[in-house]
């Protein structure tokens, strides 16, 4: 999204109209949005109600085009941007353009005009103001002298290699994800649209590091940084490595005005987000997610934790980055074992609220890994933005991981998280079609998508019920006695039910001993 902004009189409107034709988008302009949806002209907003209520409403309407809009260009009201709430919304979903002027041509272009309440005597004061606000753009186009249409090809010549981001609209903390091949090496310029940090502590998979320490040493070149490895595997997901990673911070004289960033997996990105969520009681971290399995599901969302001999991310926290980047460039050196596991996730995406990306997989011979990540990163920020905490809509996320976290428990963690799901999920599966409310046309596709993308040959050998409840107990998805349960009312769709222990255990009894119970 391209959303212009200025003071009153830059041209946004009339500008945004022109640039739209030329790049064949839609266009919308806030205040006759806000016009439209209040049934109010914007001076009786102001009369009726003040500045304050009018800026909650500019907000609000920020966020719906936001989310609704992808490629729209966007005119926003004059003081929009000064909320750095509004400019991190409107960086997160595309890129601003400052339509710069000066006072002398503000007043040439508006007369006296009663429908702009604060064109004023103060007007000169006001924009002096809000000046900072404005320089806070990817793009600034000095428009004095320029016609409409000149501005516009400047603006559209400027903005002509620019990649919209995704945006994960969470309320008070929305961010972008950046998706695409190579882009890694653009992470200085990422890091200067969202934080300036005084320096950067990375933490990174030795693996990733082993494969690619060159480019990562030249992304961050000029940037004072410690990059600290560690392991891979579950085992660094631990209370005595935390502290490792607490105390090495302390060593390097990290402060509150540094960023963590992790370079890695799940394990990677979980262990540096809660680090960095209590360090100094909070720091701000950036995400670079190098799996399929992080890029498409937990880079993105803001949960952190570390594991317990109990279980699996009991302790925790909620800590949204500043941003997320997923370069599919790095999936090149995964081994064939880690994309099957991550596209048990890419699969569930499909089986519980996107029917495109389903029919997408089980029609490719061969996976555009940029376009799953993207449709994938785009369910995941419309569950996170709607439910941050997991109160409601993002349970549905976890699909299959009721019984797949208990089987991995189980097992000592001997089959991978991805095959542990993918039992999970046709388990799921099953039990809707058995509880009537799956066709069973609808489990056969998502038997045969699932066996497709995440079998190796050898069945994973399912617990029997008494070994998985104890481990199913420790659930965090569970309350008192029962558990809420996300079940498959058809392919792109899901709901959950709160189930007791007993019925689902009862369940999976008779699903283990029937037929094709394995991945």
């Amino acid at each position: 999204m391209i959303f212009l902004t200025g003071f009153m009189g830059s041209g946004k409107t009339a500008v945004g109209r022109v640039l739209a034709l030329h790049l064949k988008r839609p266009f919308i302009d806030l205040d006759a949005y806000i016009v439209a949806k209040s049934g109010r002209s914007i001076a009786n907003i102001f009369a009726c109600a003040g500045e304050p209520a009018f800026r909650v409403l500019e907000h609000e309407a920020l966020v719906e085009v936001t989310n609704g809009s992808r490629k729209a260009v966007v005119a926003t009201g004059g003081g929009l941007p000064i909320d750095g709430a509004n400019r991190a919304i409107m960086k997160s979903g595309g890129h601003i353009v400052y339509l710069k002027a000066s006072f002398d041509t503000l007043i040439s272009r508006i007369p006296e005009d009663p429908g702009r309440p604060l064109w004023n005597q103060q007007a000169h004061e006001l924009l002096k103001a809000r000046k900072p606000a404005y320089e806070d753009a990817d793009v600034v186009v000095d428009t004095d002298g320029m016609t409409i249409r000149e501005v516009a090809r400047e603006v559209s010549r400027l903005v002509a290699n620019l990649r919209d981001p995704l945006p994960v609209l969470v309320p008070g903390a929305p961010y972008p994800v950046y998706i695409g091949s190579g882009i890694f090496k653009d992470l200085k310029n990422m890091l200067a649209r969202h934080v300036r940090p005084e320096g950067v502590f990375i933490i990174v998979d030795e693996q990733v590091h082993a494969h690619h320490h060159r480019l990562i040493r030249s992304a961050v070149k000029g940037l004072p940084h410690h990059i600290m490895r560690i392991p891979s595997g579950e085992r660094v997901k631990s209370s005595p490595f935390l502290g490792r990673i607490l105390e090495e911070m302390l060593s390097v004289q990290v402060n509150r005005h540094w960023i963590c960033m992790a370079i890695g997996g799940g394990v990677t990105g979980d262990l540096c987000a809660f680090a960095s969520s209590i360090f100094m009681r909070g720091i701000p971290v950036v995400q670079v997610p190098t799996t399929l399995l992080a890029q498409v599901d937990s880079g993105i969302g803001g949960k952190t934790g570390i594991n317990l001999d109990q279980g699996k991310n009991l302790v925790g926290t909620i800590h949204q980055p500043r941003f997320v980047l997923s370069d599919v460039d790095f999936l090149a050196t995964l081994a064939p074992d880690l994309i099957r596991g991550a596209m048990a996730e890419v699969v569930k995406y499909g089986i519980i609220m996107d029917a495109r990306l389903f029919e997408y997989l089980e029609k490719a011979r061969t996976v555009d890994y940029e376009k799953v990540v993207a449709m994938c990163s785009a369910d995941k920020a419309a569950v996170v933005s709607a439910d941050e905490r997991e109160g409601g809509r993002r349970r549905i996320l976890n699909f299959g991981h009721t019984v797949g976290h208990a089987i991995e428990r189980v097992l000592n963690y001997e089959v991978s998280h991805g095959r542990a799901v993918a039992a999970g999920m046709l388990f799921a599966s099953w039990f809707s079609c058995e509880l009537g409310l799956l066709k069973g046309s609808d489990l056969g596709r998502i038997r045969s998508l699932v066996k497709r993308f995440t079998s190796t040959g050898a069945g994973t050998v399912l617990p029997e019920p008494r070994q998985i409840e104890a481990a199913m107990a420790l659930d965090k998805k569970g309350t008192g006695s029962g558990v809420h349960f996300v079940l498959t009312p058809g392919i792109g769709d899901a709901t959950v039910k709160y189930l007791t222990s007993s019925e689902i255990l009862g369940a999976y009894g008779r699903y283990i001993h029937g037929s094709e119970a394995s991945v």
